[in-house]
């Protein structure tokens, strides 16, 4: 094989290779979305979980809505029970607010509702 026929062979791939990136960006994004959605879903299940468990001790349902509405810090902090610690360690939060990679990859972030009576706290997905 020459050299010519490797450079040529070279820019026919390169050329391809430019061709396909602007189809290969998009998925990417999306895989981005689909595991930030996916981190929403856990955190909901594990703040689910969370009341649950509260709320089955002293005070009840109240008590919950309380230690929830009044938690100092990240509510983030409140779930470390309660997600798988690979979730956890890529999740940060600060105050009601929740991020990660796959959540600024998607331009998003999730932030902890307000518990009112008669409903339930709820994890919101806000784009940025």
């Amino acid at each position: 094989m020459s050299l010519v026929e490797l450079l040529i062979v070279i820019a026919i791939l390169a050329t391809v290779a430019a061709l396909l990136i602007p189809y290969v960006s998009p998925i990417k994004d999306s895989a981005n979305v689909q595991v930030a959605r996916q981190q929403q879903a856990e955190l909901q299940t594990s703040l689910g979980n969370w009341v649950v468990a509260q709320s089955s001790g002293p005070g009840g349902l109240a008590a919950a809505r309380a230690a929830y509405n009044g938690a100092t810090g990240p509510k983030l902090q409140l779930l470390q029970n309660y997600l798988q610690a690979a979730t956890y360690s890529s999740l940060s939060g600060s105050g009601n607010a929740v991020t990660s990679s796959a959540l600024a990859s998607a331009n998003a972030y999730l932030e902890f509702s307000e518990w009112i009576a008669g409903g339930q706290p709820t994890v919101q997905w806000f784009n940025q």
